[in-house]
């Protein structure tokens, strides 16, 4: 049907209002239905049991950090499953060279009584490795993460505070409205488990300017000069259970320093021991397979027309349930728009499932579509990033007790245009994915998290929705699976499913209007 700007601007209008102060179970899909287009047609999405069964399956798998068996597994499901749902489906190719860590521990020999051991709760991806018997060295106490201390470390073995980063959530981001209008907008994240503050230049995110391959940045640079054996660092404000089985930071190049991290109360044990003559033996084991295989599926969709494209896209490697079913969830959206058909779509969909956003400073992730797809990207004219779906709350109580808060994870929606902002608000009304905050970029140091960036970068009207758990980088064999919710993943596609309908009626001109400055 046709929509003019005038009556884009009343729905707009009506929209903000409406997600700024809805009624109690208010539904505003049917609103923007008279408004934009074609009802939603929840009959052609996949099911919850559907969805929720992929993601048990994909959850077996175990980690899927970028290039190994279970990853390229998990891109191969992927393939097959859009290919049966008619779509055509190309791939990028990109090598790395892969680290997989097989084994750690750290041995403690005091300069008299017993020796022992400590458990590691996790290690620094691509720090390093060890031989088989790890490698000795007294223990050296290197001061805290934030601002470490170098000196005299050659031999031996260093030993560092590492607390949580923050995140200035109040300072960063400027909400353009909440899910509920009554929830609360946190002014810091902070004692995030996937976040430990790392000595020197942070290095880049995934998705961003990678580091060089080797060099400083990274965090363990320094230590590396210092001729220090190996590092240990301790997660000093959070719970073991919260720290356990971390893979952070990710996306470092190749650190060439052997790092492990331990919890709270071991910690202070090291602390102590730290310049008493104590030794300790690293063992963390690891090998690298070069040239390893690893590639971005590309799967597109044919509109009315082809000259103009909306881009759907996530990444798929990570290291649990929720870190990369971003996946399953654009493979649902795909599902459900190939049903629709084709004289009702006017624009081409391409779904772009990415690799490498765990090894970065390697594998350009969405950064590599950018570059190999000109044309496709030419003609973008809005993008829906799609990660972390169905994403509960676990928190670390002031007891150091890891549990569930029974509410959701707050779900962060980036959207730098109010008109892509409106579309989400209003399309989360009456779901119950709560606990969303649809917001812009409020300040120089605001971080985009996600592959979202550079889509956003590039000029794209884009709406990316990345939830930050505590758990996000955990790697257990379960995947993590018991904090998330089939109802609220689902949930949350449907919302997507909406909000790329809505962006497929409207003009370029309406997607980019009203720029957040």
């Amino acid at each position: 049907m046709a929509f003019s700007r005038r009556k884009f601007m009343q729905w707009a209008a009506s929209a903000s209002a409406l997600a700024a102060v809805p009624a109690p179970g208010a539904n505003l899909l049917p609103l923007l239905s008279e408004g934009l287009g074609s009802e939603l047609r929840p009959g052609l999405l996949p099911t919850q049991k559907e969805v929720w069964d992929w993601q048990v399956w994909m959850a077996k798998l175990g980690p899927k950090y970028t290039g190994n068996p279970a990853h390229i597994t998990f891109v191969d499901f992927l393939e097959t499953q859009l290919k049966a749902a008619g779509l055509d489906v190309t791939r990028d190719h990109f090598t790395l060279p892969r680290w997989d860590a097989h084994r750690w521990s750290i041995h403690v020999s005091p300069s008299s009584g017993a020796s022992f051991e400590i458990p590691v709760t996790s290690y620094f991806p691509y720090s390093g490795t060890t031989p088989a018997e790890g490698v000795t060295g007294e223990i050296a106490f290197a001061g805290n993460t934030h601002s470490p201390n170098y000196a005299g470390l050659e031999g031996k073995i260093a030993y560092a505070d590492c607390p949580s980063a923050s995140r200035a959530f109040g300072q960063w981001y400027a909400p353009w409205g909440l899910y509920p209008s009554d929830m609360t907008f946190p002014a810091v994240s902070e004692r995030q488990g996937w976040a430990p503050d790392l000595p020197g230049p942070a290095g880049a995110p995934a998705g961003g300017v990678p580091t060089a391959a080797g060099g400083a940045n990274g965090g363990l640079g320094d230590f590396q000069k210092s001729g220090a054996l190996a590092v240990i660092l301790g997660r000093i404000d959070i719970s073991d259970a919260n720290a356990a089985d971390q893979y952070a930071p990710f996306g470092r190049a190749f650190q060439n320093m052997p790092c492990v991290y331990v919890g709270h109360n071991n910690a202070a044990k090291l602390r102590g021991l730290a310049g008493s003559g104590a030794k300790a033996t690293v063992v963390l084991e690891a090998t690298v397979t070069p040239d390893s295989p690893t590639d971005t599926l590309i799967a597109t969709l044919p509109g009315m027309t082809s000259d103009e494209v909306i881009v759907v896209n996530t990444h798929t490697d990570g290291p649990n349930a929720t870190e990369e079913n971003g996946g399953l969830g654009v493979l649902a959206l795909a599902k459900y728009f190939a049903g629709i058909p084709k004289a009702q779509r006017k624009r081409t969909i391409v779904f772009v499932l990415a690799t490498g956003h765990f090894a970065s400073s390697y594998v350009p992730s969405i950064r590599g579509f950018i570059k190999n797809h000109p044309d496709v990207v030419q003609k973008t004219v809005a993008a829906v990033t799609v990660e972390h779906l169905g994403c509960l709350e676990w928190k670390d109580d002031d007891a150091f007790n890891y549990r569930a808060t029974g509410q959701n994870e707050l779900n962060l929606t980036i959207s730098p245009h109010k008109s892509t902002a409106d579309i989400m608000l209003a399309a989360l009304q009456g779901s119950s994915a709560k606990r969303t905050a649809v917001v812009r970029l409020a300040s120089p140091d605001a971080r985009f998290f996600g592959e979202g960036n550079a889509l956003s970068a590039a000029g794209i009207p884009t709406v990316a929705h990345i939830p930050i758990p505590d758990y996000l980088c955990a790697g257990p064999q379960n995947g993590c699976i018991e904090k998330l919710s089939a109802e609220l993943m689902h949930d949350q596609i449907k919302v997507f499913a909406n909000v790329i309908q809505q962006m497929d009626s409207m003009t370029t001109t309406q997607l980019k209007s009203e720029e957040g400055s």
